[in-house]
C-alpha cells in the first residue's frame, strides 16, 4: 500500500510540474521564425514628363523576408535566372531579385528561398505571371486593343505594388 501511495504521489507531482511548466511558458513563447516569399509581375505607366524610355515598363520581382527571427546562409534563387545570397538575414530584412524593362509583354518569374534553418517551407517558393500583353493606354493612333488590357496573375499580393486590373 505504501508503494502505491508513493507511485500515485509521484504521478500527481509530475503532472503538476508539467502543467505548471506549460502554463508558465505559454506567455513567454515567441512566434516561430519563418522565411516568407512574395513577388509580382506588373506594368507601370509613367507620369507626364517622364523620359520616353521610362514611360512604360514591365517589372518582375521576388522577395524573401525573415519573419520573427534571424536566418543564416539565405539563398534567393530565380529559376533559370539570378541568385542572391546573404550570410545573415536579420528579422524583417529582405533579399530581392528585380528586373525592369521597357514595354509590357507577357512575363513571369519563379523561384525559391532556402537557408540553414529548418522552418515552414510552404511559403518558400513562388510563381507570378501576367498572361496577356497590355497595350499602351496612351496609344493615340488606335493600334492597341482594349480587349488585351486585362491581366491575370498568381502569387501573393504585395503592399505598394499596383493592383492587377480585373482581379
Amino acid at each position: 500500500m505504501k508503494s502505491l501511495k508513493r507511485a500515485l504521489t509521484g504521478v500527481v507531482v509530475a503532472a503538476g510540474v508539467a502543467a505548471g511548466t506549460l502554463v508558465g511558458a505559454a506567455p513567454a513563447q515567441a512566434a516561430v521564425p519563418n522565411l516568407q516569399m512574395t513577388g509580382g509581375v506588373y506594368c507601370q505607366f509613367g507620369a507626364p514628363g517622364t523620359p520616353w524610355n521610362q514611360a512604360w515598363s514591365m517589372t518582375r520581382f521576388m522577395r524573401v523576408t525573415a519573419r520573427d527571427g534571424e536566418f543564416r546562409n539565405v539563398t534567393l534563387q530565380e529559376i533559370n535566372g539570378a541568385t542572391k545570397f546573404k550570410s545573415q538575414l536579420k528579422k524583417n530584412e529582405s533579399l530581392t531579385i528585380k528586373t525592369v524593362w521597357f514595354g509590357c509583354f507577357p512575363s513571369s518569374i519563379a523561384g525559391y528561398a532556402i537557408s540553414d534553418y529548418a522552418e515552414n517551407l510552404t511559403d518558400n517558393a513562388g510563381f507570378w505571371w501576367n498572361v496577356r500583353r497590355v497595350d499602351n493606354p496612351l496609344d493615340r493612333f488606335g493600334t492597341g486593343s482594349s480587349a488585351s488590357s486585362a491581366l491575370t496573375g498568381g502569387g501573393t499580393d504585395v503592399a505598394g505594388v499596383p493592383a492587377i486590373p480585373g482581379r
